[in-house]
C-alpha cells in the first residue's frame, strides 16, 4: 500500500473534520458514493484520528455517540478500537482485499473525500476541543426535551407499528407514540417560555442522512414532515444529508416520524408496483413519494391543529404567543445559519405515481385519530 495514499487519507479526513464534517457524515458520504465496504475504510481511518486527538477524553458527547455507532469507540471501556497500525492495511486484511484492490479502493475514497465541500459547524471541530470533556454539559442531551424513559417507549411503539402485519395494531401503536410526542412538544414549549432567554437558546440542529435511490424525493418528504412540526430542513445533495433545525423535542419527533413513515411509503410503493409491474419505473416511484409526503403532511397538519386546540383548553390563551415565539426563534436561527438557501427546481411528475401516492398517504398511519381525540 502506498504510504502517500494513507498519508493523504489522514490529511483529508483531518481537514474535513475541521471544516464541519462529523464522523458519521464522512462514513455516510462514502457509503452513498462508493460502497458500504469502502465506508468501513473511513471508519478505520477515524479510529486513527480519534487516537491522535484523544477523542474519548476530549470530544463532545454527540461526537462520541457517533464513534460508538461506527464501532470505533467501546462504550463501556471508553477506549478506541483499532487505529494503531496502517488503517488501509488493517482494513484490507479485515475485508480480505488484495493489496492492489485495496490501493485502488483507497484512491477512490480519497478522490471522493477531496470533492466534499465545507459545511457549517454543528459541533466544535477537533482543534477546538477542550483538554478534557469531563464535567462539560452537552449543548443538547441525547433526547433533547424528551426524557430517556419516554423516548424508549416512543421508539418501541414505532418499532411495533412498523413490524406488525395488522393495520389496527399499527394504528394503535403509532397513535400512542404520536400522542406522547405531541404532548411533550406542547409541554416543553410552555416550560421553556417560563425561563428567561430559553426560547432562543433552545434551537438546535441535527443531520439526517438520506440514502439513494430517490434521495431528493426523500429529502422533500423529510422537509414536509418538518414543516408541520415547526422544524426547518435544508437538503445538501452532495453530502447526502438534510440539516434539520428546530427545538429538540420537535427535531426528535420529525426524525422519528420520517423514519417510520418512510418504511410505510417504501412498503406502499412495493405493493403498488407488485399489482402492476408496468408501474415499476423511476418516474412513478418519484411521483409516488412526493404525493405520499404531500398527503401525509396535510394529515399531520390536521392532527397537530387538533392537539393544539386541546392544549389551549389546558394552558389558556397564553399558548398561542408561546408557539408563535418558538416559530420566530426557529426562523431566525435558520436564516442566520443558511442565508443562501435555494429552492429545488420544479419537476414534472408521473400522474399515475402522484395519484397512487396520494391514495397511499390517505391510508398511512400517522398516529392521529382516535387516540388523539381522547386527550
Amino acid at each position: 500500500m502506498s504510504h502517500d495514499t494513507t498519508t493523504e487519507l489522514h490529511r483529508c479526513i483531518d481537514l474535513l473534520l475541521e471544516h464541519g464534517w462529523q464522523p458519521a457524515d464522512l462514513v455516510h458520504a462514502v457509503k452513498r458514493g462508493i460502497t458500504q465496504r469502502a465506508s468501513r475504510l473511513v471508519a478505520t481511518c477515524l479510529a486513527t484520528h480519534s487516537r491522535r486527538f484523544d477523542a474519548p477524553a476530549r470530544a463532545p458527547e454527540e461526537w462520541l455517540d457517533q464513534l460508538t455507532e461506527l464501532g470505533v469507540l467501546h462504550p463501556e471501556r471508553g477506549t478506541i478500537t483499532g487505529g494503531v497500525s496502517d488503517p488501509v492495511a488493517t482494513w484490507a486484511k479485515a475485508e480480505k482485499v488484495h493489496p492492489d484492490e485495496a490501493h485502488e479502493q483507497a484512491s477512490e475514497v480519497l478522490t471522493l473525500l477531496r470533492s466534499l465541500p465545507r459545511l457549517s459547524h454543528l459541533l466544535p471541530p477537533p482543534s477546538k476541543w477542550p483538554a478534557s470533556n469531563k464535567g462539560h454539559t452537552p449543548t443538547v442531551n441525547h433526547t433533547g426535551e424528551i426524557d430517556a424513559k419516554a423516548l424508549k417507549v416512543i421508539r418501541a411503539l414505532l418499532a411495533k407499528a412498523e413490524g406488525t402485519e395488522f393495520e389496527a395494531e399499527a394504528e394503535s401503536f403509532t397513535a400512542k407514540a404520536q400522542e406522547l410526542m405531541t404532548k411533550h412538544s406542547i409541554d416543553a414549549a410552555v416550560l421553556a417560555a417560563s425561563e428567561v432567554g430559553a426560547t432562543h437558546r433552545g434551537v438546535t440542529s441535527r443531520r439526517v442522512h438520506i440514502d439513494n435511490p430517490y434521495a431528493d424525493e426523500k429529502a422533500t418528504f423529510l422537509s414536509a414532515i418538518g414543516e408541520v412540526n415547526g422544524v426547518r430542513s435544508v437538503w445538501s445533495p452532495q453530502a447526502g444529508f438534510s440539516t434539520v433545525m428546530g427545538f429538540p423535542v420537535d427535531v426528535q419527533l420529525t426524525d422519528l416520524l420520517f423514519t417510520s413513515l418512510l418504511v410505510q411509503a417504501t412498503r406502499a410503493i412495493s405493493e403498488a408496483t407488485a399489482r402492476d409491474r408496468r408501474l415499476s419505473t423511476p418516474s412513478f416511484k418519484r411521483a409516488f413519494l412526493i404525493a405520499f409526503a404531500d398527503r401525509v403532511a396535510e394529515r399531520l397538519e390536521e392532527a397537530r391543529n387538533h392537539v393544539a386546540t386541546e392544549a389551549q383548553q389546558q394552558y389558556g390563551s397564553a399558548l398561542v404567543p408561546i408557539l408563535a415565539d418558538r416559530k420566530e426563534a426557529v426562523e431566525s436561527a435558520y436564516t442566520e445559519a443558511f442565508p443562501n438557501v435555494t429552492m429545488m427546481p420544479a419537476r414534472r411528475l408521473n400522474a399515475h405515481g402522484w395519484h397512487a401516492g396520494r391514495a397511499a398517504g390517505d391510508r398511512a398511519d400517522i398516529g392521529a385519530g382516535a387516540a388523539l381525540t381522547q386527550g
